[in-house]
C-alpha cells in the first residue's frame, strides 16, 4: 500500500522543474499582483499525477562586499523551501553552484542545466518513464527536448505566458502555458482567502455607466482596453470578437493593469514568417 496518493494515470510521468524559472515567475505574481508577499505554495497540488519529480536549483550567490550575516539571512527562505520541497515524498531536489558577477550581469548559475539535461537524457534511455515534463523558458534545453523526441520519448513543456522562446514551445510534443490562473490553483486554501485577483464579468451591453470616471485606455494588437476608477475601485472594459463585453473589476489599477496585459498577451511571441 503507498504512502502517497499516486497518480491516476497508468504511464509513468516525471516532471523536471527548472526551480529558477518557477521562482522567477512566481516573483513576477508576487511583484504585481500580491503587493510583495511571500506566495504560499502546495507543491503537491502542483505535481499531482506525477510519479516522480525532480527540482533543479542553487543557493543565491554572496555578493560583493555582502558581509556573512546578511548573506545567511537573505539565503535563509530557500534552504526552507529545499528542506520543504526535499521532506515530500516523489519530490527530489539537486543543487548547483552559483557565482556573482557584478551588479549588470548579476548571478550566474553553474552545473544546474547540465544536470537536468542528463537526469531526463539517462531516464530515457533506460525506459524509466513514458513521459517527460520540462518547466522551464530556457532556449538552451530545445536541444534537449529535440534529442528526447527523436529518440521516441514523449516530452510536455511547462513554460511562462509571453516569457518563452516559440523554439523551445514547438519543439515539445505538448505544451502547457503557465499563467496566473494556473499558479492559483497552487496556492494553498489559507493563501487564496488572503489574496484577491480581478472580477470578471460579462454582458451584452456596456458594463459602465456615467458615474465612472475613464482614468486611462491601452490599445494593442491584440486589444483595446478602457480603464474607470469610482470611489477608489477600478474597472477594466473590453469588447469581444463577438460583440459582447468583459468587466474586470479590482481595488488597485496597477495590479488590474498587469493582470490585464498577462492575461491578454500572446501565449508566444513569434516571428512574422517571410
Amino acid at each position: 500500500m503507498p504512502l502517497y496518493n499516486s497518480p491516476v494515470s497508468q504511464n509513468v510521468k516525471y516532471l523536471f522543474i527548472d526551480g529558477g524559472c518557477l521562482d522567477s515567475l512566481l516573483e513576477l505574481f508576487s511583484e504585481n499582483l500580491f503587493d510583495k508577499k511571500q506566495l504560499e505554495i502546495n507543491y503537491l497540488q502542483l505535481v499531482w499525477n506525477y510519479h516522480k519529480v525532480f527540482y533543479y536549483d542553487c543557493l543565491p550567490a554572496q555578493k560583493q562586499g555582502e558581509n556573512e550575516a546578511d548573506y545567511q539571512n537573505r539565503i535563509k527562505p530557500k534552504i526552507k523551501l529545499f528542506n520543504h520541497l526535499k521532506s515530500l515524498d516523489r519530490f527530489h531536489v539537486y543543487e548547483g553552484t552559483a557565482r556573482y558577477r557584478d551588479k549588470r550581469r548579476g548571478q550566474e548559475q553553474k552545473q544546474v542545466d547540465i544536470m537536468i539535461a542528463v537526469d531526463m537524457l539517462t531516464h530515457s534511455f533506460r525506459k524509466n518513464m513514458d513521459e517527460a515534463t520540462l518547466l522551464t523558458s530556457d532556449l538552451d534545453f530545445k536541444p534537449l527536448i529535440d534529442a528526447l523526441v527523436q529518440d521516441g520519448m514523449y516530452v510536455s513543456l511547462w513554460y511562462p505566458k509571453a516569457k518563452t522562446n516559440y523554439e523551445l514551445v514547438d519543439a515539445a510534443d505538448s505544451r502547457q502555458v503557465l499563467t496566473i490562473h494556473t499558479v492559483w490553483r497552487w496556492f494553498t486554501d489559507n493563501f487564496q482567502k488572503q489574496v484577491k485577483l480581478p472580477v470578471l464579468s460579462q454582458s451584452s451591453f456596456p458594463p459602465i455607466d456615467n458615474s465612472w470616471t475613464q482614468v486611462n485606455k491601452i490599445k494593442q494588437a491584440d486589444y483595446e482596453v478602457f480603464f474607470y476608477e469610482k470611489e477608489k475601485k477600478y474597472a477594466a472594459v473590453l469588447q469581444t470578437i463577438n460583440g459582447d463585453y468583459n468587466l474586470y473589476q479590482h481595488n488597485n489599477l496597477e495590479q488590474l493593469n498587469f493582470y490585464i496585459a498577462h492575461i491578454y498577451s500572446p501565449d508566444v511571441i513569434r516571428k512574422d514568417i517571410i
